[in-house]
């Protein structure tokens, strides 16, 4: 079986090592989970504290401004999870096509079980959470108070906008369901998901004309579909793609740490006012982003599965999916339940408190994964047995996509 040169590094002469064995798999790994932290912060602190002009106004310290800073880039963070998924999506879908081996029911269940099995019961726990919420008569859930993540949450619960975010219909038909904001991002994945297999094989002359024609019409119906507001951000994704057909570099350890102390600043620098229009500051924010992740991939040693570093972020990266899908109606309600009608001050006490909550919302989020995320290939491969759709032969490939990248997302 031909392998591709993405997923195998040369260790010793005459060596070689999975991809997911190595130090850069372990990277991307962490690069995932602190981006979903990252958008878990930037939510937390919008929901309980004042904005950062304000709390300076009430006479708080002027070295906040480093936290209001550190929990300002949860677009950013998006962007970072595109790039991820085109890599490690976009490029199993290459790998497929170079050894024969594609199968649309195979690849369509993978990505469908990826979704569904977090994204279905993140919809019913944010229908169960938001309905405890309005029942409350919270003036969070019907948007009167000002500079908080949601609006009036009474007009986003009803089914045609349940199914339609179970449908990826968002922003096209339908808005974000409930206080789940993030749901936003899964649309893009999933129609990003399609656009590029079908643009890829209606170009590949192995395929048979009649395959190609429909793949055509599929793409470009798919593109018509989601033109205004999904179709944009498509080069983005491609250019995680793009990694895969670069080869990795030769650098040392220093190197990836000079890399990684230049780009994490510039998240925030890019999280602030847009000196372009935003979908040219997101270009070129994903051109850095694709640059710094290549630079890691340089990472080419065997990872020590044992060591707390590789541990950590592979238990990070786990749930980081369910993280980003499940915490925004908990911090909503948990909100409703702390604050009131009134935001924070950034005093000692009350960062104390977020803290804590957010510990709680990270137990919270590992809890529903044990359950959903956590059993995604189970479920799969039981899928496949009884639908009886056969997947080909594993080749391995990134691990972050055995969790994929969502939204940052998928897993294959």
């Amino acid at each position: 079986m031909r392998t591709d040169r993405t997923y195998f590094f040369m260790a010793k002469p005459g060596e070689k090592v999975r991809f997911t064995d190595t130090t850069a798999s372990v990277l991307l790994d962490l690069v995932r989970g602190l981006a979903a932290l990252l958008v878990l912060s930037v939510h937390l602190r919008n929901m309980l504290f004042v904005d950062y002009p304000e709390a300076i106004q009430h006479g708080a310290s002027k070295l906040l401004v480093i936290p209001y800073v550190l929990s300002s880039g949860g677009h950013q963070a998006v962007v970072i999870f595109f790039v991820l998924s085109g890599y490690l999506v976009g490029g199993s879908v290459l790998r497929l096509l170079r050894q024969r081996q594609w199968q649309w029911r195979s690849y369509l269940l993978h990505r469908i079980v990826r979704l569904w099995i977090v994204l279905l019961p993140g919809l019913l726990l944010c229908f169960l959470l938001d309905s405890i919420g309005l029942r409350s008569h919270s003036l969070l859930y019907h948007g009167i108070i000002p500079n908080y993540e949601t609006g009036d949450i009474s007009q986003l619960h009803t089914i045609k906008i349940f199914f339609g975010n179970l449908f990826f219909l968002q922003p096209m038909w339908v808005p974000t369901y409930g206080s789940d904001g993030s749901l936003w991002s899964l649309s893009y994945e999933f129609w990003y998901y399609l656009l590029f297999p079908l643009g890829l094989i209606a170009i590949r002359r192995e395929f048979s004309w009649r395959t190609r024609c429909a793949c055509l019409i599929g793409f470009i119906a798919s593109s018509w579909f989601v033109r205004i507001h999904i179709l944009p951000l498509f080069p983005i994704w491609l250019l995680g793609v793009a990694l895969t057909m670069v080869p990795a570099p030769r650098l040392g350890l220093a190197v990836r740490w000079m890399a990684a102390a230049l780009y994490m600043p510039l998240i925030f620098v890019f999280s602030r006012k847009a000196i372009w229009s935003l979908l040219v500051q997101d270009y070129i924010f994903a051109i850095v982003s694709a640059l710094f992740l290549w630079i890691m991939l340089s990472a080419k040693d065997e990872a020590d599965k044992s060591g707390y570093f590789t541990r950590g972020s592979r238990g990070l990266s786990r749930f980081s999916y369910t993280l980003y899908v499940a915490h925004l109606p908990f911090l909503l309600l948990a909100a409703s339940l702390l604050i009131g009608t009134q935001r924070w001050l950034p005093d000692v006490r009350h960062i104390a408190e977020a803290l804590g909550l957010l510990v709680v919302a990270l137990i919270y989020s590992y809890g529903i994964a044990a359950v959903t995320e956590y059993k995604t290939e189970v479920f799969r491969h039981w899928l496949e047995r009884n639908l009886g759709i056969f997947s080909a032969p594993k080749a391995h490939a990134p691990s972050l996509l055995r969790q994929e990248v969502l939204p940052g997302k998928d897993k294959s």
